[in-house]
């Protein structure tokens, strides 16, 4: 369905839609990375005062006449600590700052996402949707709204799988390593559940659901909600390039196939 959506905006004259994508790459390029540097370099600072801190007591504490092996352990073991936390820094700082890159993209988009929705409701049921301003700033608001609640309940549940996983492995040794990819799967998962979400809720206000009535109907159709977000999910995670290319890539087609799904009256024709 995704795949058809390029095809289905050039035959019904919505091909405009594409210029939103470089339109919100030029807003993420002006003020959204910015933000996301300065929250990388916060969070990085606040993990390694938190976490260097407990080590630094210890070191102070040792006796005068401690032994040379047990003050090369103690070091060792300071050095491990750290290193660990960097790594565990890196990566919890590299994972906000996906989710922020995305839901800054959503946010942006969304006015675009719910005149798309609109426009191809117009097509599926042959009813035209006057366009009005007051119209577009209830989008905007609505998309920061949807957006702020997806990100806390994106963030909410990845922490709680963090701290799952660390549990298991602190518990239950090998096994709890064994088990961190199908967290790591299920992290994913969630993801590509929470952008259809946003998508789909573009497209739930265009048939008059408020946001909570669209996270409950969104539940209900939830294999559309994941087929949609992983889709997102995997053009986010290209390395270096994802952000841009999702957004070039990912929320017109994703919301076009999306309004095709619940506006169609008739099954699409191969």
């Amino acid at each position: 369905m995704w795949a058809h959506s390029f095809a289905y905006l050039r035959r019904n004259g919505l091909q405009h839609y594409h210029f939103a994508g470089p339109a919100v790459l030029l807003a993420l390029t002006a003020a959204g990375w910015q933000f996301s540097e300065w929250l990388s370099d916060w969070v990085t600072g606040y993990l390694h005062g938190l976490f260097g801190g407990a080590m630094a007591p210890q070191t102070e504490m040792s006796a005068p006449d401690t032994s040379n092996a047990w003050n090369d352990l103690a070091s060792w073991g300071s050095a491990q600590f750290e290193n660990a936390v960097d790594w565990g820094v890196f990566l919890f700082v590299l994972w906000l700052k996906v989710k922020v890159a995305k839901y800054l993209l959503i946010t942006l988009m969304a006015p675009f996402m719910s005149a798309l929705a609109s426009a191809v409701r117009s097509v599926e049921t042959q009813s035209e949707i006057p366009f009005s301003w007051r119209g577009l700033l209830k989008d905007l608001i609505r998309g920061i709204r949807i957006s702020l609640v997806l990100l806390c309940m994106e963030i909410a549940l990845g922490m709680l799988l963090w701290i799952l996983g660390i549990g298991l492995t602190l518990t239950t040794g090998p096994l709890g390593i064994l088990l961190s990819p199908l967290l790591v799967a299920l992290s994913w998962l969630a993801g590509a559940y929470f952008f259809g979400a946003a998508v789909f809720d573009a497209v739930y206000e265009q048939a008059g659901l408020g946001w909570r009535a669209s996270l409950r109907t969104g539940w209900s159709q939830r294999s559309h909600l994941l087929g949609l977000g992983a889709i997102f999910s995997l053009l986010i995670g290209i390395p270096w390039v994802g952000p841009y290319v999702a957004a070039l890539l990912g929320p017109v087609p994703c919301t076009t196939a999306a309004a095709r799904l619940y506006f169609r009256s008739t099954p699409d024709k191969p």
